[in-house]
């Protein structure tokens, strides 16, 4: 699904699929219409309305969805999409001939008033991946569990089940995100914890990565971690906590949009946030999942 955008969108919060392709193909049309090679993303949605080109198309029985979430599993290749819809969850399946998501399942499950984190999550021994809605701290359980973290999961095989870690300690997590197939990394504001899928600290890894900005999204790379905050960006080494690489630049306003295969990157003027905004993919780094 290379050449294929998700997103959520239009007035009714509906997970659309759109061509990249047909969408740079467009976008070289905009820019023969204006002098500038930035485009404003206001300028650019309103250009690229959904209802007049058919290179955006709406996915069924999504109407509604507040949060989405895609995962390929490696060991068989299937690539699924989950969604948060007002009936519980919309499960979806890549099917490369027609190079579009195909319904697979609808869960009827209540899920949390708030979704900060939603992530899917996928094991080696199972079919379906596994999705996280939340993590808590159960270092204070009594009696002590002799784990750091648990997740809150909600399971989307045959049984579907939401198995909750329980009502206290939940974390303000940022992200959560699978490096390996039992390595998690839990982005807090400042800080990232590398644990296995029981919630244990890495015995392969650093356990902990601290950065001194408020982390807004994380990238991971071959041996290291991209954090990205308003004014740039630091790299550090998973092994050694060593800084690998490091932009800032108080005179921009960065926004990652999107991590899948090349990082996409959003500047604007600090002093001018009503500017046209430029875009960049980043290149020279190597996703390891």
């Amino acid at each position: 699904m290379n050449n294929v955008l998700m997103s959520v969108s239009g007035k009714s919060a509906q997970l659309y699929s759109h061509s990249l392709p047909a969408l740079f193909e467009q976008k070289g049309h905009l820019h023969k219409k204006h002098s500038s090679l930035s485009l404003s993303t206001n300028r650019l949605t309103e250009r690229i309305s959904l209802r007049k080109f058919a290179i955006s198309v709406k996915i069924p029985d999504t109407k509604g969805c507040r949060r989405c979430s895609v995962a390929r599993n490696p060991y068989t290749d299937s690539t699924f999409l989950c969604g948060a819809v007002p009936s519980g969850l919309v499960l979806l399946l890549w099917y490369e001939p027609l190079q579009k998501f195909m319904h697979l399942k609808q869960l009827a499950i209540r899920l949390p008033d708030s979704l900060p984190i939603f992530e899917l999550l996928v094991l080696a021994t199972d079919e379906f991946p596994q999705l996280c809605v939340g993590v808590r701290d159960c270092s204070n359980d009594k009696p002590p569990t002799g784990q750091q973290l648990r997740f809150d999961i909600i399971e989307l095989g045959p049984l579907p089940s939401f198995r909750a870690s329980g009502d206290s300690g939940a974390l303000r997590a940022v992200q959560v995100t699978q490096l390996d197939r039992d390595t998690v990394l839990i982005t807090l504001e400042r800080t990232v914890k590398i644990v296995n899928l029981q919630g244990l600290p890495s015995r392969q890894l650093a356990a902990e990565i601290v950065f001194d900005f408020p982390i807004e999204t994380l990238v991971c790379l071959q041996d290291s971690v991209l954090a990205f905050w308003k004014h740039g960006l630091k790299g550090r080494s998973f092994h050694s906590d060593e800084v690998t690489q490091e932009i800032t630049d108080e005179s921009r306003v960065f926004r990652v949009l999107g991590t899948n295969r090349d990082i996409i990157l959003q500047s604007t003027p600090t002093d001018d946030p009503s500017a046209l905004s430029s875009l960049y993919i980043l290149t020279g780094h190597e996703s390891s999942y």
